[in-house]
């Protein structure tokens, strides 16, 4: 991948599988916890054999299959979120794009009304990403069956498709196995829009960047990774999260760049993103 190779001229650092120390300039514990365990996320990647990870199911969030050229799914994370969501709903209205938006169940039980505006317009798909997003590689299989089973019961008795992200995309056979007997689909993604990563003056550090593959000619250009992340891969599922403030700010921006390049957008339920669920 290109912007591996032009990272590894610079020092990357090897974070302790057990010890993180915070991202600079993270004060808030919430983005914190965030960082620390999308770097322990990568620690864990690159130091454990391929094969132990696929018999774990630790990582099937990361989708390595081709997804549909020319089709671009946006997914937002972590909502809902009184004041961001309407944003986010605005900008999707006004260039009539649709979009799937991945849940937590605690806020969905405090904002009943911002779940309704999702579903509204009958143009977009709510789908479930657990109680109150835990870190799904730190809990026993009794700890995972609650955060599972306490956010599907948020939804509604009618959902139609399915489905469920794990956050941070930690995931486990356990999971795996108790949401395929509820007829769940998993849903990863092809491409990270690190937005949680990008601060607010719109740059990344090194190790952030690695983690989610922004190229060093990007670590300054939020919109310019994503477009080109997409561009690289022709398509596919993007992550992005309702709660951060890159996303939020060059939306717009980055739907424009996509809709002059030809893409087409789509929900999760189009048959092209078939293939890329699991």
């Amino acid at each position: 991948m290109p912007w591996l190779a032009q990272a590894q001229n610079e020092t990357l650092p090897r974070p302790a599988p057990q010890a993180v120390a915070p991202a600079a300039g993270h004060h808030d514990p919430l983005q914190a916890q965030i960082h620390q365990t999308r770097l322990r996320r990568l620690y864990e990647r690159t130091a454990t054999p391929a094969q132990t990870l696929r018999n774990q199911c630790r990582f099937e969030s990361d989708i390595t299959t081709p997804p549909p050229a020319g089709v671009v799914a946006l997914t937002f994370d972590d909502g809902p979120e009184p004041g961001q969501t309407e944003q986010l709903l605005r900008v999707l209205a006004h260039y009539d794009v649709p979009a799937t938006f991945f849940l937590i169940g605690e806020k969905m039980q405090k904002h009943p009304e911002l779940v309704q505006d999702d579903l509204s317009s009958q143009k977009h798909l709510i789908a479930s990403h657990s109680w109150d997003h835990p870190n799904f590689h730190e809990l026993g299989e009794a700890a995972q069956k609650d955060e599972i089973e306490r956010g599907l019961a948020q939804m509604p008795e009618s959902l139609s498709p399915r489905l469920y992200r794990y956050p941070y995309g930690n995931s486990s056979c356990a999971g795996n196995e108790l949401l395929h007997a509820q007829g769940y689909q998993i849903v990863g993604w092809h491409v990270d829009s690190c937005d949680w990563a990008f601060d607010r003056n719109g740059s990344v550090a090194l190790h952030e960047a690695v983690s989610c593959g922004v190229a060093v000619k990007n670590r300054s250009d939020y919109v310019g990774h994503v477009v080109s992340a997409i561009r690289e891969r022709k398509g596919g599922i993007v992550l992005m999260h309702e709660i951060h403030p890159n996303t939020l700010a060059r939306l717009s921006e980055i739907i424009e760049a996509l809709q002059k390049e030809g893409y087409r957008f789509a929900r999760l339920d189009d048959p092209a993103l078939a293939d890329s669920l699991r």
